[in-house]
C-alpha cells in the first residue's frame, strides 16, 4: 500500500478514514474505560496524596474494553496507509491500553517502536551531539512549528508524547535510572516543544514523588500546576500536593497560598473543605500564630451548614492541631468525632488510630492496644499504614497479656496471704457480688455500652504493671464486665427465657439435653486468665470453692505464681525492645524483674541485655556497672565470653549454621533491595543469639543498608562505627574502608556535575557538539611526576644487573565447594568480557522472555548485578543444587548464541556457576579473576 503514489486525494482520504473511522471511536472507547477511575477510591487527605488518583497496578478495568482499543487502532495501522499522520496516534493509543492494562513489557515496546519508527526522516530535522563537553546536549525529539497561531491547530506528532508515556512506563516499573535519564534529555532538549513543558514537569514531578524526595518535587510541580493542560480537578489535586509538601518542608505561609489555590479552582466537595482544614492547620505553624485561633476556625465552619457531614473530621483535625501540646484535650476531640454518626469508615479508622497512637506514645500500652484492635477491624485493604497497625497490634496483645498477667497473679498471691477468716469472708463477699450482676437484667443495647464503659475502666486502673491500688478494687474476681458477658452466656447455653417461676423445671428436658453437651462443674478451665473464665460461667455455678481453685495457698502454687511473673517480665523486656524498639520500657521490665526475684534463674542474661542497652542508649556508667556485674559475679559463662572475646567460646555447629542462614537471607534481601527485611533479619539475629562469629558481618551490612535507606550523615556515622568497632578484622575493615572512601568523593563528583555550563547562542539555544566524550575526575587519574633534580643517576654497569622488586602476589580468595551430600543452592552467571549498557540489558531482556517461555514452572529469576564500576553481571536464580544448575548452563550455553541472544557475539560474554555462598565472598573480595580460576579448576561443563 505504501508503495501507490501519495497524491492529494490519496492523502486526504486516507487521513479522513483513518481519524474518523477507526483513531475517533478507540480514543473514545479509551475515554469510556477511563471515565470513572477517579471515583474507585476514597482519599485520606490527612496525609500525602497519592500523585495520581489511581493506581495502576489495582486499577482492575474491564480487560476486554481495552483489548478492544488496541483491536481497533491496530485494524487502523494494518488496513490502511502507513503514510497517514494518524498511524502514530493510533499505535500511542495501543501502548495507552497496555499501560493501563498494567502490561509494561508491551506498552514500552509500542512507545519504543513510535520513537524509532516515526522518527524525522530528513537530515535537517535531527539535532546530535555536537560542541564541548561543559555544554554538550543531545536532541532526540522531532520538531513541530509554534510560531504562528495557526500551528496550534496543525496535527502534532505522537512521537514527542510518547516519549513522555515511555518515562511513565519506566516509572512504574520502578526504573528510576532510565526514566530520570530520559527526562534530563528531554528537559534540555532545544527542539523538545512547548505544548508538552507541562506534561515533562510533571512527570518529573511525579519521579520525585515517587522517590520520596518531596523537596525536590516543589519546582517542577509548580511548573506543571502553571503550564499544565489537566482539568480543574487534576489542577486542584496538583495544587493540594503542592500545599502538603510546603508544610511538610515548615514553610507554612507557601502552603497555605497552595491550599487558597486549591480552594479558587472550585474543586469537589471532600478536597475543598480538606483544603480549608489545611490552611486552619497550617495558621496554627505560622510564627506568632495562636493555636486557638485556628481552633476557632474550624468551629466556625462545625456551625455551617454545608460542612456538617464532615464534623467528625472537624474534631479529628482540632485533634491533630492540640495532640503535641495537649494530648487529653485531643482525646476529647477524638472522642467526639466517634460519637458522630458518619458512614465514612476511612475517618472512623484515622480517629481509632489518633487514639491509639496518642496512648501509644503516652506508653498506656493496654489501651492502645485495644484501639489498633478497633482500627484494623474497619481498616481497608489499602489504609496507608495498615502494616504498622496490624503490628502494633499484635506486639501490644501479647504485652497486654503479660500485664494482665503481672497484675492478676499479685492480686492473687495478695489475697492468698490474708488470714483463713478474712480470706473467707472476702471470697463470700466476691460471690454475693458477683452473682448479683449476672443476674441482673439487661436492657436493650446496654449491654454493649456498659461493656464499653467497664473495659475503659478497668484500662485505665491497670496501665502499668505492678500497679498495687486498693485490695477490692483492682482483684481480678471483680471484673465490672460480668455482667454482659454473662448475660451472653446465658442467652448462649439457655436461649431466650420467658419470666416464670420455677422455669428450670418446666423446661426439664432442654435443661438436660444442655447439661449432657456441657456439664455443670465448680472447677475453672484451665487457662491463665481466670477472670475470663469465672465470665464464662452462670451465677448459679459460682461459689467460694471456684472462686479459691486458682488461689496460690501453697508452697507449690505460690512459686507457679511467681514463675509466670517471672517469665512475665522477661517476655516483656524482649517485647519491648525487639518489637517496640522501646529500649527505655526494657530496662524499666528488667529492673522491676531484678527487684521482685533478685535471684531468678536468667539473672546473668538479664544483666548482659542490660549492659547492651545502657551502652546502646549511652548511659555509660549504667552500661559500666552491668557490665561490671557480669565479669565478676557470671565469669565464665558465655555472657562473660560475648564481652571480653567478642567470640562465644562454645559456638557449635548448629548455632552457626543458624545465624549463617539468617546473615545469608538478609545479604540477599541486601542485593534485591529489601532493606526492610535486611534490618528486620538484624534485629531478630541479636535477639536470638546476642554476639555471633558473624557479629562483624552483620554490623557491616547494616551500616550499607543506612547508607541506602538513611541521610548522608546518618550513612557516614553508621560505616565509621564498623571502622571503630573492628580495627582487627582485615576483611570487614578493609570493605568498610572502602565504602568510606566512596560517600567521602561523593562531593567531588557533585561538585563536578554543578559546575558543568551549559553555552547558548544569541536566541537562547543551547549550542551543542557532535563528538563529544564526558570524563569525569577520577578517569584522568593525575601523573606520579617526580622532580629531576631528585633524581639520582646511578651509572650503567654489565656485570650488575639492576634490581627489579617482584610484582604483589595475587589476592587468595577462600572459595570452597560445598558438601555433595547436601542441597547447595547456586547461580548461574553471565559474565561479559566487554562492558556496555546496551549488552547487558539485551541480554537480559532476551534471557528474561527465554525463562518465560521455557522455564516457567522453574521460577528462573533474572537479573543484572554491578560487582564493580567496570565489571556488570546478569545471574539466574536459584537453583536447588550445583547439577540444576549446571544442566541450565549447559541448555543456555548451547543455544544463546543461535537463539536467545543471536546479536551478540560469543567473544564478548562467558558463562558459569558459583554457589551461593561462593558468591557471597566474590561480592566481599570482587576478586572475578580468582573465582574464574576456581570454576574452572573445579567444575566440569562437558
Amino acid at each position: 500500500m505504501a508503495e501507490k503514489r501519495w497524491t492529494i486525494k490519496r492523502r486526504l482520504v486516507q487521513n479522513t478514514v483513518t481519524r474518523y473511522n477507526y483513531y475517533y471511536h478507540a480514543k473514545l472507547k479509551l475515554e469510556g474505560v477511563l471515565k470513572g477511575i477517579n471515583t474507585q477510591r476514597q482519599d485520606n487527605y490527612n496525609v500525602f496524596l497519592p500523585f495520581y488518583p489511581f493506581s495502576v497496578d489495582k486499577l482492575n478495568l474491564n480487560t476486554t474494553d481495552l483489548d478492544s482499543v488496541i483491536q481497533k487502532a491496530s485494524v487502523a495501522v494494518q488496513i490502511h496507509d502507513p503514510r497517514s499522520k494518524w498511524i502514530d496516534d493510533c499505535y500511542l493509543l495501543v501502548g495507552k491500553a497496555y499501560y493501563y492494562k498494567g502490561d509494561w513489557e508491551n506498552a514500552n515496546n509500542t512507545f519504543k517502536y513510535i520513537n524509532t519508527t516515526f522518527a524525522p526522516k530528513k537530515k535537517s530535522e535531527y539535532s546530535t551531539v555536537i560542541g564541548r563537553s561543559e555544554d554538550s546536549q543531545l536532541s532526540v525529539s522531532s520538531r513541530e512549528k509554534e510560531k504562528n497561531w495557526f500551528s496550534r491547530f496543525r496535527h502534532k506528532s505522537a512521537r514527542n508524547d510518547a516519549f513522555l508515556w515511555q518515562a511513565r512506563v519506566y516509572l512504574e516499573e520502578k526504573k528510576h535510572d532510565e526514566a530520570q535519564s530520559l527526562l534530563n534529555i528531554l528537559e534540555t532538549d532545544p527542539y523538545f516543544p512547548r505544548r508538552l513543558e507541562g506534561q515533562l514537569a510533571e512527570l518529573q514531578a511525579y519521579r520525585f514523588y515517587k522517590q520520596g524526595l518531596y523537596r525536590e518535587t516543589i519546582e517542577p510541580l509548580k511548573v506543571a500546576i502553571k503550564k499544565g493542560k489537566g482539568s480543574r480537578d487534576e489542577r486542584a489535586r496538583m495544587s493540594y500536593i503542592l500545599g502538603q509538601l510546603y508544610f511538610s518542608q515548615n514553610v507554612p505561609d507557601s502552603a497555605m497560598d497552595a491550599f487558597r489555590d486549591v480552594i479558587a479552582r472550585k474543586p469537589d466537595a471532600l478536597m475543598d473543605f480538606n483544603a480549608r482544614v489545611q490552611i486552619a492547620r497550617a495558621n496554627a505553624k505560622v510564627s506568632g500564630a495562636n493555636m486557638e485561633q485556628s481552633l476557632a476556625a474550624l468551629q466556625r465552619m462545625m456551625r455551617k451548614e454545608r460542612f456538617l457531614p464532615f464534623k467528625d473530621a472537624l474534631y479529628y483535625n482540632m485533634a491533630s492541631i492540640v495532640a503535641n501540646d495537649d494530648p487529653n484535650r485531643a482525646l476529647d476531640y477524638l472522642h467526639k468525632a466517634l460519637k458522630v454518626e458518619n458512614p465514612n469508615m476511612l475517618q472512623k479508622t484515622l480517629t481509632f488510630k489518633a487514639i491509639a497512637d496518642i496512648h501509644y506514645f503516652q506508653k498506656n500500652y493496654l489501651i492502645a492496644q485495644r484501639y489498633y484492635d478497633s482500627t484494623a477491624s474497619i481498616m481497608g485493604p489499602e489504609f496507608a499504614d495498615a502494616e504498622l497497625v496490624n503490628t502494633r497490634k499484635e506486639v501490644l496483645t501479647e504485652v497486654a497479656k503479660r500485664i494482665d498477667l503481672i497484675n492478676q497473679e499479685d492480686s492473687l498471691q495478695r489475697i492468698a496471704a490474708l488470714p483463713a477468716d478474712q480470706r473467707e469472708a472476702l471470697l463470700a463477699r466476691k460471690v454475693t457480688i458477683i452473682r448479683n450482676e449476672k443476674n441482673a437484667p439487661v436492657k436493650k443495647g446496654e449491654d454493649q455500652q456498659y461493656q464499653a464503659y467497664n473495659n475503659n475502666n478497668r484500662y485505665n486502673n491497670s496501665n502499668a504493671p505492678g500497679n498495687n491500688g486498693d485490695a477490692a478494687g483492682d482483684w481480678y474476681f471483680y471484673n465490672t464486665g460480668s455482667k454482659s458477658s454473662g448475660y451472653s452466656e446465658f442467652k448462649r447455653r439457655w436461649g431466650n427465657r420467658q419470666l416464670s417461676d420455677n422455669w428450670r423445671r418446666s423446661q426439664g428436658a432442654s435443661i438436660a439435653s444442655s447439661a449432657n453437651k456441657q456439664p455443670l462443674t465448680d472447677e475453672l478451665p484451665a487457662t491463665d486468665n481466670v477472670a475470663a473464665n469465672i465470665d464464662r460461667l452462670p451465677a448459679d455455678s459460682i461459689n467460694s470453692n471456684v472462686l479459691a481453685a486458682n488461689l496460690p495457698v501453697t508452697p507449690e502454687k505460690l512459686a507457679e505464681s511467681r514463675t509466670k511473673q517471672m517469665d512475665a517480665w522477661y517476655e516483656l523486656g524482649k517485647l519491648y525492645h525487639d518489637k517496640l524498639e522501646n529500649p527505655r520500657d526494657a530496662i524499666a521490665s528488667y529492673d522491676s524483674l531484678l527487684a521482685r526475684f533478685p535471684d531468678n534463674p536468667r539473672k546473668a542474661e538479664i544483666m548482659y541485655s542490660l549492659y547492651v542497652w545502657h551502652e546502646k542508649m549511652g548511659h555509660t556508667q549504667e552500661a559500666a556497672r552491668y557490665k561490671q556485674i557480669v565479669l565478676s559475679q557470671f565469669g565464665g559463662t558465655s555472657y562473660a565470653n560475648y564481652i571480653q572475646f567478642g567470640l562465644p567460646k562454645d559456638e557449635n555447629k548448629e548455632r552457626t549454621k543458624a545465624v549463617s542462614a539468617i546473615y545469608e537471607s538478609a545479604y540477599m534481601a541486601y542485593l534485591t533491595g529489601n532493606y526492610d527485611t535486611v534490618l528486620t533479619l538484624k534485629r531478630q539475629a541479636d535477639s536470638a543469639f546476642q554476639f555471633s562469629s558473624l557479629q562483624s558481618r552483620f554490623d557491616l551490612l547494616e551500616a550499607m543498608t543506612i547508607i541506602k535507606t538513611g541521610t548522608e550523615d546518618e550513612g557516614k556515622n553508621a560505616i565509621a562505627a564498623v571502622i571503630k568497632k573492628y580495627p582487627g578484622d582485615d576483611i570487614i575493615l578493609r570493605q568498610a574502608t572502602m565504602i568510606s572512601d566512596a560517600l567521602n568523593k561523593k562531593k567531588e563528583v557533585v561538585d563536578y556535575l554543578s559546575n558543568l555550563q551549559v553555552a547558548r547562542d544569541s536566541a537562547g539555544n543551547a549550542i551543542v557538539d557532535e563528538n563529544i566524550s564526558i570524563r569525569y575526575p577520577w578517569q584522568s587519574p593525575k601523573p606520579d611526576l617526580k622532580d629531576s633534580a631528585a633524581v639520582v643517576q646511578k651509572p650503567a654497569t654489565d656485570s650488575a644487573a639492576v634490581a627489579v622488586a617482584p610484582p604483589p602476589p595475587p589476592p587468595v580468595t577462600p572459595y570452597k565447594l560445598g558438601d555433595e551430600k547436601a542441597a547447595n543452592p547456586h547461580f548461574v552467571v553471565m559474565y561479559f568480557t566487554r562492558v556496555s549498557k546496551v549488552l547487558v540489558d539485551e541480554a537480559l531482556a532476551q534471557f528474561s522472555k527465554y525463562n518465560a517461555e521455557k522455564h516457567v514452572t522453574d521460577k528462573v529469576e533474572t537479573s543484572s548485578f554491578v560487582l564493580t564500576p567496570t565489571e556488570i553481571m546478569v545471574i539466574f536464580r536459584l537453583f536447588p543444587s550445583e547439577d540444576k544448575a549446571l544442566d541450565y548452563l549447559d541448555e543456555i550455553s548451547k543455544s544463546a548464541s543461535s537463539v536467545i541472544i543471536p546479536r551478540i557475539k560469543p567473544t564478548e560474554y562467558k558463562f558459569f556457576i558459583i554457589s551461593r555462598e561462593n558468591f557471597i565472598l566474590l561480592n566481599n573480595t570482587k576478586d572475578i579473576e580468582g573465582y574464574k580460576k576456581f570454576f574452572n579448576t573445579n567444575y566440569i561443563t562437558e
